[in-house]
């Protein structure tokens, strides 16, 4: 009868804390989901400050701006694309390497204006605008 009540009192014991262990997962898994869906939401409605080109100086320096401007000068070298844009009185260089260049569904030209977003950095003493994707990337004149 001992016997019995020691299997019984284990059974019961196992069965509580299979059904506290599934309570876990099942959490555990909602968390994770929802974790997953805010990142996925953050991503898409935090855009990057929007600035114009003559606020840009070094303190954006490993920053990621969004800025607007004519393209005045566009060279093309190993499938990467260099350009210069303007705006009043200041320019940027924009380097497209070739890993967004190829990517690339829009045609440039000098004289379009272009919103472009990106990570500022300086290359040779000079700041650019180096986009991430090609999406960073729109013409809209």
């Amino acid at each position: 009868m001992n016997k019995n009540r020691s299997i019984l009192w284990q059974l019961t014991f196992f069965l509580a804390i299979k059904k506290l262990m599934n309570k876990i997962v099942v959490i555990c898994s909602l968390i994770a989901i929802v974790g997953i869906l805010l990142l996925f939401y953050l991503a898409k409605v935090t855009q990057p400050n929007f600035i114009s080109l003559n606020e840009i100086d070094s303190t954006y320096i490993g920053k990621t701006v969004s800025t607007s401007g004519r393209i005045v000068a566009i060279t093309y070298s190993k499938g990467n694309i260099f350009l210069t844009i303007y705006d009043k009185n200041s320019s940027i260089s924009v380097p497209i390497f070739s890993n967004v260049a190829k990517y690339l569904d829009i045609s440039l030209r000098k004289g379009q204006k272009i919103v472009v977003s990106g990570v500022v950095d300086e290359y040779k003493g000079r700041l650019q605008i180096v986009p991430r994707k090609a999406s960073d990337i729109k013409v809209v004149e």
